[in-house]
């Protein structure tokens, strides 16, 4: 033919026209892009960002070759011979109609890494890839090729019965627009007298590069791989469709807030409370406001009230999406289910971790390209390691995704669970969010954090948005703590730990002991099993998801039938783990981790008041040189401490009070200075993700002509959300992980294989380097050349992995 092609369709012999193809990615670019000021951006990113395929002398020649020179490629990306760089001269293009400008350079870079972002700059020479890039190309080429990129522009929308565009009037329109987005830029940092308090300008244009590029980058996709299968693009719910589904799950939740609030437990006091704080969420969907806080107590209803204001808000601003991101998968589920039922509809609630296994292959393949780009499901249920990829890794996939943020509410669940060194990413993240992308976002969790007072990268001012945590504490006080550290006096070794659970139990009945580390949870575990018979438990990661699972299940089946009980647990399950016990002992870790502790102790108000002991372990029953977090949490906590013990006024009396915690996050705060911009080494030397995101200045080669200069690429293989254990994956021998190893190796199909895989996650346990040495020879055997299996003699049935093996005992085979 003699178009200029773009793709092949070998099923029915069909070729699409470059032209054809460029104007669709630009709508769906644009299409994409929810910031106004950047679609017309977008745009025009789309229609160039193919351009160096209307070359008859160099891609279109390779193209055939990749294409007739075997029938089993279908597209030229999977040629294996010499590829032809089509993806300069685009981007060179568009800088010849505003040479030299922040709009060509933006474009430049989204249309040069569309198939995979890049680093602005080189962290090896520190010269920009657009200074790079412009060499290649003789201009005199590029002025040629742009007079075929009109032709053909014109030639698409006569096709299509559209009127013609001037590519100059429209890049000068765009770069209008774009100009008024960067003066937002420059605002958004600075506090009252001016100082960048709030993050920095370079942080947040690497933000809107990342927002073209997402936008950019799926509209390629899409277009592509609808054109390879043959079906027309949808570009999901229109916005009436989405304003019916909103104004069903406002119906359905009144409903059910009626029906709970009228009923026999209705008119207790303690409902009265829940039902003014569900009030007070929903009156403040009505507000201005961009940024909440959300701080009640545990059992006061935060996720219903919260997807409350969320269905509210979303309704009467019209927003695309409402998202619920929790930090554990537990809370996540448990969550997700509740979401569903409220909405009435399953395929309006998608859930998006690494556990979801769908028996049906139809539901699977919907469910891997629904969390290709989240744009075809109104809520999205995720846990805080997908939804920080999204912002931050440089995987194309996640990088599809983060235009979906844009124009949505946004929920944190226990957001202090976000760890440290990602907190100044996460604060800017939220600012350049409610700011910029028209997103509103509500930060949940009983122990706020001091987003508003750190040195630098500050969150931007959030309301409360139903009242203050001091409002509701007398209402749901359901504990009282006791120091037995005695003011950081007493320590206590493993022994003496289970002495303490067996006397507490022995008055209490239902006991649970958190503890800091596997191994002293196990330790412990084991004194106390051999000190009391009866209902023992043990829970920590050494055991398997499946195992964890069936051992919580026995315990809520314990606690509901009113037996005594013991669980020595790691802090897996102080948050989303919905139990009650009696009394509840927590080994000295910060102030959050007791108070979440607390939430497990008397959750339904039975007793008077439950009882929460602080217990402090020597530093040989609870090594923690590995963990600096824990150790400087405890510091402040001892701090806390002491100020409880001889000045409880300046805490209102309580540990888990308002004043208390923002005590805690002081003194907790003191000394980690740079510690929240996620610290990172490159070419040896020392860096952090806030500064590769931002100025760059350690890489940064002084090239005055280029604004952009971020590492995206580099900043998003060094971020990982959970810290890298490093270590090996095994199956343990535990419940149906036998079966599913059969149907693996068995299995041919690539489909059914991967459902396995993702079926044996759930049976799967981590080992650290050091465990897995002191482990026997005999320890793990390979299946095929990807999966380690645990030998069943190094499972134990009650605390999962053991370095030595025993004997093999029946494991719910």
């Amino acid at each position: 033919m003699d178009d200029y092609v773009s793709h092949y369709r070998l099923s029915d012999d069909t070729f699409q026209t470059n032209r054809s193809h460029q104007k669709n990615v630009g709508i769906l670019a644009r299409e994409n892009c929810r910031v106004e000021e950047l679609r017309k951006t977008a745009y025009v990113a789309g229609l160039h960002h193919d351009d160096g395929k209307n070359t008859k002398d160099l891609w279109q020649p390779y193209f055939k070759k990749s294409v007739c020179g075997s029938q089993s490629v279908r597209d030229a990306r999977t040629y294996k011979g010499d590829k032809v760089d089509h993806s300069t001269l685009g981007g060179l293009i568009v800088d010849s109609y505003e040479p030299g400008s922040l709009f060509s350079e933006m474009i430049q870079l989204a249309i040069f890494t569309h198939h995979g972002i890049q680093d602005s700059i080189s962290l090896t020479d520190g010269i920009p890839l657009v200074v790079k890039r412009k060499s290649k190309i003789p201009a005199d080429m590029v002025n040629q090729i742009r007079a075929v990129c009109e032709d053909e522009l014109a030639k698409e929308n006569d096709e299509r019965g559209l009127e013609r565009e001037d590519m100059a009037r429209l890049c000068r329109e765009a770069r209008k627009d774009l100009n008024r987005l960067i003066g937002k830029l420059k605002k958004l940092p600075e506090g009252p007298d001016g100082r960048l308090i709030y993050g920095n300008r370079d942080f947040y244009l690497g933000m809107c590069e990342r927002l073209l590029f997402s936008a950019l980058a799926d509209g390629d996709v899409r277009d592509t791989v609808d054109f390879m299968e043959g079906r027309e693009t949808v570009s999901g719910m229109t916005d009436e469709e989405i304003r019916a589904v909103w104004k069903m799950g406002i119906d359905r939740l009144e409903e059910k807030l009626r029906q709970f609030h009228s009923g026999e437990r209705g008119n207790s006091p303690l409902n009265g409370v829940r039902e003014e704080i569900s009030d007070r969420c929903e009156k403040a969907a009505y507000s201005d406001c961009n940024r909440y806080r959300l701080a009640v107590p545990t059992g006061a209803g935060k996720t219903l009230s919260s997807l409350r204001f969320a269905l509210r808000r979303a309704l009467e601003t019209g927003k695309r999406h409402i998202f619920y991101v929790a930090p554990f998968r537990s809370i996540l589920e448990q969550n997700a289910d509740e979401i569903r039922e409220v909405m009435g509809n399953p395929d309006w609630v998608l859930e998006h971790h690494g556990d979801v296994v769908l028996e049906d292959e139809r539901e699977t393949w919907r469910y891997e390209r629904l969390i290709e780009n989240w744009d075809e499901v109104p809520v999205i249920a995720t846990t805080a390691v997908q939804f920080f990829n999204t912002l931050l890794k440089e995987k194309k996939r996640n990088l599809r995704r983060f235009h979906s943020l844009c124009d949505s509410v946004i929920i944190f669940d226990e957001v202090q669970s976000i760890p440290d060194k990602v907190m100044g990413l996460f604060r800017m993240s939220v600012n350049f969010l409610t700011e910029i992308c028209g997103s509103v976002v509500v930060l949940c969790t009983a122990t706020q954090p001091l987003f508003e007072e750190m040195p630098e990268n500050r969150m931007l001012k959030t309301e409360w948005m139903a009242d203050r945590l001091s409002a509701y504490e007398p209402s749901f006080r359901r504990v009282e703590y006791v120091d037995a550290t005695e003011n950081g006096m007493v320590s206590l070794d493993a022994g003496q730990a289970a002495d303490m659970i067996c006397r507490i139990a022995e008055k209490e009945r239902q006991v649970l002991a958190i503890f800091n580390t596997k191994g002293t949870a196990k330790q412990v575990f084991e004194a106390v099993k051999g000190r009391m018979a009866g209902n023992v438990f043990h829970l920590s990661t050494s055991m398997c998801p499946e195992h964890r699972k069936t051992v919580l299940r026995q315990v809520r089946k314990v606690l509901e039938d009113g037996e005594d009980v013991i669980c020595v647990s790691t802090q897996l399950v102080e948050a989303g783990v919905d139990f009650s016990f009696r009394s509840v002992i927590r080994s000295m870790a910060g102030l959050d981790n007791l108070i979440q502790a607390a939430g497990r102790c008397n959750r339904h108000g039975k007793e008077a008041l439950g009882k929460v002991y602080v217990i402090q372990m020597t530093a040989q029953a609870e090594p923690l040189s590995s963990l600096p977090d824990i150790r400087k949490a405890q510091e402040a906590m001892r701090t806390i401490l002491q100020i409880y013990h001889e000045n409880p006024d300046q805490l209102a009396g309580r540990l888990d009070s308002e004043q208390a915690i923002a005590a805690y996050y002081r003194a907790y705060l003191q000394g980690k200075r740079g510690q929240d911009r996620y610290p990172t080494t490159v070419e040896g030397m020392p860096a952090d993700l806030i500064g590769l995101l931002s100025g760059n200045k350690e890489f940064f080669g002084g090239e005055k002509r280029v604004r952009l200069k971020q590492a995206f690429r580099t900043a998003g293989e060094r971020f990982s959300m959970i810290e890298d254990q490093g270590g090996v994956d095994v199956v343990a021998p535990y419940g149906d992980a036998w079966e599913i190893l059969g149907d693996l190796e068995r299995e041919t199909e690539q489909s059914a294989r991967k459902q396995n895989l993702r079926k044996l996650q759930r049976y799967t346990v981590n080992l650290s380097e050091s465990m897995f040495r002191r482990m026997g020879p005999d320890a793990v055997s390979r299946q095929g050349e990807e999966i380690l299996v645990l030998n069943g003699r190094y499972y134990d049935p009650d605390t999962g992995v053991k370095t030595e093996a025993g004997e093999l005992e029946f494991l719910d085979f």
